[in-house]
């Protein structure tokens, strides 16, 4: 919910949602590992990217290695890797990107 700018419209669709549940009659364990199988958790981001650029750029490709041994298992929780599924930090905020990149 915190990660809504308009807060009330989260909780309406949030209403809506819960309430298509309740009629669906689904468990919450089956649901969620039907989602968990098709989505994954962990994707490359723009920001992702550039940090793993911006670190290859001075000869440190620890972070590309990184990237690569977590996106190689997107479905799958894994701990070590817990930054690449959180929300942007503060200096990718600006950061744009075209096709042509």
């Amino acid at each position: 919910r915190d990660l809504f700018i308009d807060r009330d419209a989260a909780d309406a669709w949030l209403a809506l949602w819960r309430a298509r549940l309740g009629a669906e009659g689904r468990p919450d364990a089956e649901r969620q590992a039907a989602m968990n199988a098709t989505n994954p958790k962990y994707v490359l981001r723009n920001w992702i990217a550039e940090s793993a650029i911006r670190a290859a750029r001075a000869r440190d490709y620890s972070e590309v290695n990184a990237v690569l041994a977590c996106l190689s298992r997107p479905f799958d929780e894994q701990p070590e890797f817990e930054r690449f599924a959180a929300p942007p930090p503060a200096w990718a905020e600006d950061l744009s990107v075209s096709c042509s990149s």
